[in-house]
């Protein structure tokens, strides 16, 4: 009674925080300052940035999984967590946003494009920490971040990680600085949204709960030797004990890891993993990840353990907000991977499934990318931001070692290595990796900002310094690649731009001389000289982020890192093509789709509102029932198989179905390689190539498909697969 008592007079404190926070909401006004219209600039082009066309590109192969199954969670036929797919967050959102809105490409993007637009504006919320001019460089370079851009309109779970992560960033900074209630309830909150989202929570609860370790490792001697009370741990070892006392449990499947050396087998190892097929270790033919046998006791036991141990810890800390916190994260957890208790299964799934079964894909390395393959992702699209925060990270541990910058330098350099030893990679995680990065080049940024020299003559000079580094490029590039990029011409124009700005810095240098009575010296003309050359490498990674997401040439041809299984464009627009023959045609079509080569994975989602449509492989014979369809989508390996039974139909286009981006291209990068390439013509040929026109030696991998319409429907059908 004395808890249901405290649950109500938490609740009710909740309740009146909430009813503040409305309060405070109808009481905006528009902002006063400068920092206040410069982010009501940067969001309103986030809306539009992240909104515009967002469904122009056909779904991409992992985003019609999630689409497929949050629209039939949608339709009522249910959902039911399992880790292959992550967690669940991105199922019921996806599944809210087709209930509400209907399901089309562009409600299937919706929620990832406002949590993208949501993450631009966050760091505000630390511009005390990282400084006005941080804070705002931080919120521009994640609205022109190629990465950013390209996942943000994109439905998977990343851009929602990316979110979760800097709350808790900006949560864990605001409770050390003033210990709040209303604080604490969110963390457990987002942290139980986190662990809903992805796997990779558990590399951030890692991160994180090493920060507070470090900062409460005094108290927590005390507190173990008897000299304090852990109710009086401090702010940071509060945190810790939420995120530990509420986590601990689900991290029960790490004891697979030693499962070898004791004899049982806790996490069932994947049938695809090196050792299985080597025959060095034993797979049950079970469930992957899951234990098997006997070992599901011992499973159970560790968890049983961890549980009691959580609540015994939490009690002790604090017993009247503890039980709050702890029952705030469960009841978070528990509907979204028991889909609002309807799928008691996802109980076991999501207490051992998520993490054993990534456990499990370590020794796999799905995609089979180098070592450096998020150095390379970083070059390509983020270099600003990993040159920024590498050089930034060793000046501010020189010169400012202060609590908030030590924790997002700690943060970047954690996830890369993480990130790294993981031995899945893939690019949607370059967002994760990104942004403690940007974090950082915001603190740099700041700093450079605040050099002693005036508005009006810092504007002036970065002028100067940014038409020489328009000009620089252009000169640089002539001379030194053997294919000539542009015409003599646009050489002497950037010749002739380089002469002016030289001559006006000339000018500019008397000016500062006369202003100061001093000539400016070489240590006040690098932060402006950075600023400068900075404007224009962002200039640079923002065209790359418009021609990764907006380019219909991409996306027709993708030659993008960012792409790791694309669907063809071609498919979205073969399907507006059926729609429109659905629409003249009287009679309900029938619709053949090929299952071979994989060739029937998006038609799943693009068909989903045709009602006689049959999925069966074409690929072993030809099929006699052929002319009972109206249209056949095959793949063009089983084409041959049909030639004679397709008389009365016509070829209205090919398309290519899946698109791969060669692993080939870069896996036999080595140290050698690519110091002599730095020194090379062709080396620095080979860079601008694939840099500026996104030309590479290596063709993308791709399957092709071809469609067949029946000669009745296809008199005002001339092509299904070209752009209308």
């Amino acid at each position: 009674m004395q808890f249901i008592l405290r649950a109500i007079e938490y609740w009710s404190s909740a309740k009146y925080f909430s009813l503040r926070l409305w309060d405070s909401f109808k009481s905006i006004r528009p902002p006063r300052t400068f920092v206040g219209w410069t982010y009501v600039a940067i969001i309103t082009i986030a809306i539009i940035t992240r909104l515009w066309d967002l469904s122009g590109r056909s779904l991409h192969y992992d985003e019609i999984l999630h689409a497929w199954y949050s629209w039939m969670y949608s339709q009522g036929m249910g959902y039911s967590h399992t880790p292959l797919t992550h967690g669940p967050f991105l199922f019921h959102g996806g599944a809210a946003s087709f209930f509400v809105f209907g399901s089309n490409d562009f409600t299937a993007r919706f929620l990832p494009a406002l949590f993208g637009i949501f993450l631009i504006g966050m760091p505000y919320f630390l511009r005390n920490e990282i400084g006005k001019y941080g804070a705002i460089f931080a919120s521009i370079y994640l609205l022109i971040s190629p990465s950013f851009l390209y996942f943000s309109r994109f439905m998977r779970n990343d851009i929602y990680m990316a979110v979760w992560a800097l709350a808790l960033i900006i949560i864990m900074i605001k409770y050390q600085r003033s210990p709040r209630f209303s604080l604490l309830f969110a963390w457990a909150i987002i942290w139980a949204l986190a662990y809903s989202t992805k796997e990779s929570a558990f590399l951030l609860a890692g991160t994180i709960g090493l920060i507070l370790i470090f900062q409460t490792s005094k108290a927590l001697w005390q507190w173990i030797k008897g000299n304090r009370f852990l109710s009086d741990i401090g702010p940071s070892g509060d945190l810790l004990i939420v995120l530990g006392t509420c986590s601990l449990p689900l991290w029960a499947p790490i004891a697979g890891t030693i499962q070898s050396a004791l004899g049982v087998i806790l996490v069932n190892p994947d049938p695809n993993d090196p050792r299985v097929i080597a025959g060095e270790i034993i797979r049950s033919n079970a469930v992957t990840g899951a234990p098997v046998g006997g070992s599901l006791y011992i499973a159970a036991f560790i968890f049983l353990v961890l549980l009691i141990l959580s609540v015994a810890i939490g009690l002790l800390w604090d017993r009247k907000r503890w039980p709050i916190l702890a029952g705030s994260f469960a009841f978070i957890w528990l509907i979204l991977f028991t889909s609002f208790f309807t799928n008691w299964q996802g109980l076991f799934t999501g207490v051992w499934g998520s993490l054993g079964y990534w456990i499990a894909q370590q020794a796999v390395e799905r995609a089979s990318q180098p070592w450096y393959y998020y150095l390379l992702g970083l070059m390509v699209y983020e270099s600003l931001a990993i040159v920024l925060a590498t050089i930034g990270s060793i000046y501010l541990l020189l010169k400012h070692r202060t609590n908030f910058n030590l924790i997002i330098i700690f943060w970047a350099a954690m996830t890369l290595i993480l990130f790294t030893i993981a031995g899945e990679k893939m690019p949607w995680l370059l967002t994760g990796i990104t942004l403690p990065l940007v974090i950082v080049s915001g603190i740099v940024i700041d700093k450079l900002m605040h050099q002693a020299m005036s508005l009006y003559m810092r504007v002036r000079i970065y002028l100067v310094w940014l038409l020489l580094f328009i000009a620089s490029p252009i000169i640089i590039l002539y001379v030194i690649l053997p294919s000539k990029p542009f015409s003599v011409e646009i050489y002497y124009i950037g010749i002739l731009i380089g002469v002016i700005a030289l001559i006006y810095s000339v000018v500019l240098i008397f000016q500062w001389k006369n202003a100061t009575n001093n000539w400016p010296s070489l240590y006040s003309a690098l932060p402006i000289l950075a600023i400068s050359f900075i404007c224009v490498w962002a200039f640079g990674i923002g065209a790359s982020s418009v021609r990764a997401s907006y380019s219909y040439d991409n996306m027709e041809k993708p030659r993008e890192l960012l792409v790791y299984s694309q669907t063809g464009q071609e498919t979205s627009y073969a399907a507006k093509c059926l729609n429109r023959i659905k629409l003249m045609s009287e009679d309900d079509i029938r619709i053949l789709v090929d299952e071979s080569d994989n060739f029937a994975w998006q038609w799943r989602w693009y068909l989903r509102d045709f009602n006689n449509v049959d999925y069966r492989p074409l690929n072993q014979g030809p099929i006699k029932e052929l002319p009972e369809y109206q249209i056949i989508m095959m793949s063009k390996a089983s084409e041959n198989n049909h030639v004679n039974s397709l008389g009365a139909y016509r070829r209205t286009g090919e398309l290519h179905h899946l698109w791969w981006f060669p692993n080939y291209a870069y896996e036999q990068l080595t140290l050698p390689k690519i110091l002599d390439g730095a020194v090379s013509s062709q080396g620095w040929q080979t860079i601008y190539d694939y840099q500026v026109r996104r030309e590479m030696g290596s063709s993308m991998q791709r399957s092709n498909g071809i469609i067949y319409i029946a000669d009745q429907l296809t008199d005002d059908v001339t092509s299904c697969t070209k752009r209308q």
